[in-house]
């Protein structure tokens, strides 16, 4: 009886080392998640790479054009502001930026800006915010939230087996 209880507590001590070393050891995972500041939930959570691209698509409130903004998730879980595509300029477009600007399709794009955010934090429009996308696809549509929702986007990064995403 003795040696089958030393043999459950080694081979339950040897299972849980194993077990472990083995959630550590498996890689880390990031993840984009946009976050309602309000009622303090997780509206979305996708896994990302470092290197990923968002774009996030908007209408210009006054002069109702489209606006595109491009970011790449930096390794630092930061997003770089790559280049924003207006249709136009018009109130509120940044006009002034010493960046390459050049017109294509009817769209006026503004490259190389590379200003970089830790976060994002908007008070959303159920009007003028459209959609959000990840290596060109559309993992979220802002029109699904209540107008003047707080959110905020950021990295996530976990270290290793989550079963609860």
């Amino acid at each position: 009886m003795k040696s089958l209880t030393s043999f459950l507590i080694i081979s339950f001590c040897t299972i849980s080392i194993i077990a472990g070393s083995w959630v550590f050891l498996v890689p880390t995972q990031i993840y984009f998640e946009l976050y309602d500041r309000k009622n303090e939930k997780v509206i979305l959570s996708v896994p990302v790479k470092y290197g990923d691209t968002l774009c996030l698509e908007i209408e210009h409130s006054f002069e109702h054009i489209p606006w595109f903004e491009y970011y790449t998730i930096l390794e630092d879980a930061s997003f770089n502001l790559d280049a924003i595509a207006i249709a136009g300029y018009g109130a509120g477009v940044p006009a002034e930026m010493d960046v390459e600007t050049r017109i294509e399709n009817g769209m006026v794009w503004m490259e190389g800006i590379n200003s970089v955010f830790d976060t994002f934090k908007w008070i959303t429009s159920s009007t003028y915010m459209k959609t959000l996308t990840l290596n060109n696809e559309v993992i979220f549509d802002f029109r699904n939230l209540p107008d003047a929702s707080f959110i905020k986007g950021h990295i996530t990064i976990k270290k290793g087996v989550s079963f609860f995403v």
